[in-house]
């Protein structure tokens, strides 16, 4: 008995050692080289080729884009939304186009030059255009559907905005028919909302996005 009690009060004043001499090392270790800002911080800082940009620049892009329809007249026929991450201009049907058809009108080109003006500025801006009808449904020997005619008034603003000068490799076309209507399409009103060609600005998967 009194061998193992022995025994017993050894082991326990090594384990108290040992947990005394632990704690010292823990604390003479150095801190972390850089404890100044959070792991976000971090990552952005350690990007030297990501671009800087505040959301909030969305905002000014948006305004610029409404003073600019305003002076035009178009302010009626042209909305614009943004939101932290992108911008999108809607333009009523009849602005770019006649009635089934996917002529480009003279009076689409000032806004579609404005946005050629702000997009070849920024190198990282990316473009989506797409075309949307109501439910009436076309049937004619050129768009035997809407979505053909839809892809087809997608596909011409982004060839006026090609041939001005943006790359091809930023852009993308989207014909939707009336599959992606704003409102129902239980007025004339109502369908006339609908009928309408987006522009849609965001940042370029491939450019580095902020979260």
């Amino acid at each position: 008995m009194i061998t193992r009690s022995g025994l017993t009060i050894l082991l326990l004043g090594f384990l108290v050692v040992w947990y005394v001499i632990d704690k010292k090392d823990l604390k003479l270790q150095p801190p972390p080289a850089d404890s100044s800002g959070t792991a976000e911080e971090q990552k952005i800082s350690d990007a030297p080729n990501q671009i800087s940009f505040i959301p909030d620049e969305w905002k000014v892009f948006r305004e610029e884009m409404q003073r600019f329809v305003g002076t035009i007249g178009l302010d009626k026929e042209v909305f614009i939304e943004s939101s932290p991450h992108e911008m999108v201009i809607s333009l009523k049907d009849n602005v770019p186009f006649d009635s089934g058809k996917a002529d480009l009108r003279q009076q689409a080109v000032p806004v579609l030059e404005k946005v050629v003006t702000m997009v070849s500025s920024q190198p990282w801006l990316s473009l989506e255009v797409s075309g949307h009808t109501d439910n009436i449904p076309i049937s004619t020997s050129k768009f035997p559907s809407n979505w053909e005619l839809s892809a087809a008034r997608a596909s011409r603003v982004a060839r006026y905005v090609i041939e001005n000068g943006i790359d091809p490799s930023r852009i993308s076309v989207r014909g939707y028919a009336n599959q992606k209507p704003r409102l129902p399409n239980s007025s004339v009103e109502n369908r006339s909302s609908n009928r309408r060609v987006e522009i849609r600005l965001y940042r370029g998967a491939d450019q580095n996005p902020i979260p």
